[in-house]
């Protein structure tokens, strides 16, 4: 096999052994997404438990969410590190732990009645550890099953992650409208919440299990086995890789915006500017998950025929134009025609996820690859996706006009799409192990 192959095709597992590993990577993206939708779609009741419900709690809510995202690159440096230079395995398993030690101690946080502002930030606090945490998971997830997955069906591969994290927003979504149907508002204030936090600490605690059995991936043990591993990865990275950390993050800027504003947010969006019953707005929002749950693994499984390139670049521009114009059909208050739009603003946005879980990890060769994923992937992630539903909040406050959040994708797609039309083809291309080989490659 060539040192530049970047499948698994000299993976001496059997198919099916290869099959449960990468089932058992997946499974940490429905907890991972778990965690952080639930906290959205809890963010009315959490403003009210933890910052008193006046008029600027739900700004602090959303905020303390933007803090979590901004600890998200923090802990992806730290978690890219192990993965580059201790193993892929061994970085999975230590973020598992903390994911779940940060649920369950969330669950037991006293709240703003017992405590005052302390239970606030205490909020702060577990939701930083939180971010801290999963800097590694997502990138790493996708960095492991990118290694296991062959040439011609990356995309298809790497986009179970993206499905099993609408799972685990399904779970959030489903959790948080039984609570909030079978509860009092005061049940649900008062102890509530506290059980769908309880249940994503169990999850992580089944993942973390489940990890242990985890194999090594195979490109690592090549890296290892030849030597190649890097020493100081970050920097490597920084030197030699530059284009392709502005690459993954123009498209990861596109994906979280699009994820956070036209999926996870329209609950909010409904809930609090349309004045949509929460019962409601939450219903709409499982049925978006499960849209989003359809179209992301044909997404990946187009971009592998299409290719990556052409893709995102068109979804880019549907983004910027049909965004504002379905918010409109949000804003009416009609039940068909919200239904309509929370439908099509999810589609797209699914489908942008599905293909940069492959499109972001292959613009970097192999040795340093976890770490390119702290820079290229959490910066980003933790600017446009952490902060967008507060940004988004901020607009339509100060500005008083409920399409300004729609606006923003808007600009932020019209803003990427120089970077995408510049982007590498990668679909079906054969990666490098590290920055040498691709050069050589390149001057043949």
């Amino acid at each position: 096999m060539s040192s530049t192959d970047a499948g698994p095709a000299g993976d001496g597992a059997d198919p099916g052994r290869r099959r449960r590993a990468m089932l058992v990577a997946a499974f940490g993206t429905v907890v991972e997404w778990y965690d952080f939708t639930l906290y959205l779609y809890l963010a009315p009741t959490l403003a009210i438990v933890f910052f008193g419900g006046d008029t600027n709690s739900l700004i602090w809510t959303f905020g303390v969410f933007a803090a979590a995202y901004l600890m998200r690159p923090v802990g992806a440096l730290v978690f890219g590190q192990i993965g580059d230079r201790v193993g892929r395995r061994q970085s999975l398993i230590a973020s598992a732990v903390l994911m779940s030690i940060a649920m369950l101690l969330t669950a037991a946080l006293p709240g703003a009645s017992s405590i005052g502002w302390v239970a606030g930030a205490l909020m702060l606090l577990l939701r930083c550890l939180m971010g801290f945490s999963v800097g590694g998971e997502f990138s790493g997830i996708l960095v492991y099953l990118l290694e296991r997955s062959r040439d011609h069906n990356r995309g298809y591969v790497t986009s179970w992650a993206c499905a099993n994290s609408e799972i685990g927003a399904l779970l959030a979504v489903g959790a948080s409208s039984v609570l909030s149907v079978t509860l009092s508002p005061a049940d649900l204030q008062s102890w509530g919440w506290r059980v769908a936090f309880v249940l994503g600490g169990v999850l992580a605690a089944i993942m973390l299990v489940l990890r242990h059995g985890l194999d090594e991936s195979p490109v690592f043990e090549r890296l290892r086995r030849d030597g190649k591993l890097p020493h100081t990865p970050v920097l490597d990275v920084l030197r030699t890789q530059r284009t392709a950390v502005l690459i993954a993050f123009a498209i990861t800027s596109l994906s979280a915006v699009t994820y956070y504003l036209n999926i996870t947010f329209v609950s909010t969006y409904l809930t609090d500017f349309v004045h949509t019953p929460t019962a409601t707005a939450l219903g709409l929002s499982t049925l978006a998950a499960v849209v989003v749950l359809v179209v992301t693994p044909f997404a990946g499984a187009l971009s592998d025929r299409m290719g990556r390139r052409s893709l995102t670049i068109a979804l880019a521009v549907l983004a910027a134009i049909s965004t504002p114009l379905l918010f409109a059909l949000l804003g009416t208050g009609a039940n068909g025609l919200v239904v309509t739009g929370a439908l099509l603003l999810a589609a797209p946005a699914a489908a942008v996820t599905s293909i940069a879980a492959s499109a972001i990890p292959e613009q970097f060769v192999a040795a340093g690859r976890f770490s390119a994923m702290a820079i290229g992937y959490n910066t980003a992630t933790a600017v446009f996706g952490g902060l967008s539903p507060l940004v988004a909040t901020i607009l339509i406050e100060v500005s008083g006009w409920k399409l300004a959040a729609a606006f923003y994708v808007t600009v932020i797609a019209l803003l990427v799409l120089p970077v995408l039309w510049v982007m590498p083809e990668t679909a079906g291309v054969r990666l490098h192990d590290t920055a040498e080989d691709r050069d050589a490659a390149t001057r043949t």
